[in-house]
């Protein structure tokens, strides 16, 4: 439990460090700020694990730019999504798939309309699957970071 708790201190780090990054000349008045705690909570139905995660995502545009980290999880990583539009607790559809199934996942892409409103909402979460739990085994709302 010590471990998880290290690590999850680290991935807070980490993700300041991303947050705290300066944007580019202009942007910084389009540039919006969210985070996620992910457990398995909120998953609906909840479920049972030692797992936990964290998400920090920037939205500039159309531009997301994510960092999502977690650990424990009762096996190997089988997909990993933002689902949305959603209230925290109801389940919903895929609305963009990260492209890594490892932790870390940090990369950048372009999302559509549907997908920055939901996140800009707060009815958005991203959802970690696993084998064990296909239905997602640690989940976290996105919620804005300031």
């Amino acid at each position: 439990m010590q471990i998880m708790r290290l690590a999850g201190i680290g991935a807070l780090g980490l993700a300041m460090v991303f947050i705290g990054s300066s944007p580019s000349p202009g942007a910084a008045a389009k540039q919006r700020d969210f985070v996620a705690v992910l457990n398995g909570g909120q998953e609906n139905p909840p479920v049972d694990t030692n797992a936990f995660g964290v998400a920090y995502l920037t939205l500039n545009g159309k531009r997301l730019c994510y960092s999502v980290s977690y650990t424990g999880l009762s096996g190997a990583e089988i997909a990993a999504h933002i689902h949305g539009e959603a209230a925290a607790g109801t389940n919903t559809g895929v609305l963009f798939p990260f492209p890594e199934t490892t932790s870390p996942k940090n990369g950048c892409a372009d999302v559509d309309k549907a997908t920055k409103k939901a996140i800009r909402k707060g009815s958005a979460y991203v959802n970690i699957h696993t084998g064990d739990n296909p239905g997602g085994e640690i989940r976290g709302q996105i919620i804005p970071a300031s």
